[in-house]
């Protein structure tokens, strides 16, 4: 016995040993103020998988996507097309990381792709885009095809950013040309904008990406010209597939300042786009059927369908 008890706890160390040596290590992800957080990124593997269980009636106007310069080889503008139109998703607001990705989305469907320009090219990105001397040089030289309903999606962390010289001057610019400004950051962003320039219009990406539906919907109250995209909060609004109460409040009292966006913030996730826009159509098919249609499509083509 004492032999067979003394291989046992062998074998046992061994076995733990080599638990300990294949444990995985962690897994490493770009930079957070280019990406949506972690986990939320990652919630892509849980979207509905059973084709027989799709329905996309509904049709979805995506305000919230990307054709980032890493995507091109994979995925060329033709079938970034046939995914959209594959997915029931007749329009989508596209910003690119660098703009030509968003002109030649314009250029392969002008009737569906809605350009916004993003700030970001070459060296220059979210973490240094408001200390770049030529970035308003930059903006006034590509708005100068006429294409753009908007600047952004651009981050905005903290109130120092918010509140520089090249922000204000964007803010000013979108004023003056009648644009809107998609800006990725927290409440305290959003509302030192509206402090030097009420008469922004702001599409808030990630409905403020970590803050609850309550302030989403306070900030709502306050500031009329705010709306927002749901992108990469879909596991929040739906954990399970089942409409969370908090989330489902604020889209009630706000039904017509909700947008949905699918967030094409790396190329995996064309990959997966259909299914993400179905998990979004789960959770609106559990609202009346007149608001799911409001933030589905309808607000979106009233803020950016006519021109």
């Amino acid at each position: 016995m004492k032999i067979y008890a003394s291989v046992f706890i062998l074998v046992l160390s061994i076995l733990l040993t080599g638990c300990a040596l294949v444990l995985p290590q962690a897994q490493t992800f770009p930079d957070i103020e280019e990406s949506p957080t972690v986990e939320e990124s990652t919630n892509t593997n849980q979207i509905v998988e059973n084709d027989s269980e799709k329905d996309n009636s509904l049709p979805i106007f995506d305000t919230h996507a990307h054709y980032k310069q890493e995507a091109w080889d994979v995925f060329s503008p033709s079938e970034i097309i046939q995914i959209m139109e594959r997915a029931n998703v007749p329009h989508a607001l596209v910003s690119s990381t660098p703009d030509e990705g968003t002109r030649m989305l314009y250029t392969e469907d002008p009737a569906r792709i809605i350009p916004f320009l993003r700030p970001y090219h070459g060296e220059i990105n979210s973490s240094n885009w408001t200390t770049d001397p030529e970035m308003l040089t930059y903006l006034n030289s590509r708005l100068e095809m006429p294409i753009y309903r908007g600047i952004g999606e651009f981050h905005l962390h903290d109130i120092g950013k918010a509140d520089s010289p090249t922000m204000r001057e964007t803010a000013r610019l979108a004023v003056e040309q009648d644009l809107y400004l998609h800006i990725h950051s927290g409440a305290a962003a959003v509302r030192t904008v509206f402090e030097y320039q009420p008469d922004a219009k702001i599409l808030w990406a990630h409905a403020g990406m970590s803050e609850p539906p309550a302030v989403v919907s306070a900030m709502m109250d306050e500031y009329t010209q705010l709306w927002t995209d749901i992108s990469i909060r879909e596991f929040q609004i739906a954990p399970d597939g089942k409409l969370d109460p908090a989330w489902e409040a604020l889209f009630l009292r706000h039904p017509d300042r909700i947008t949905v966006g699918s967030d094409t913030w790396v190329t995996p996730r064309w990959r997966t786009y259909e299914q993400i826009i179905e998990f979004d159509r789960v959770w609106l098919n559990q609202l009346p059927r007149d608001i799911a249609e409001m933030i589905a499509f309808g607000n979106a083509m009233r803020l950016f369908g006519n021109r």
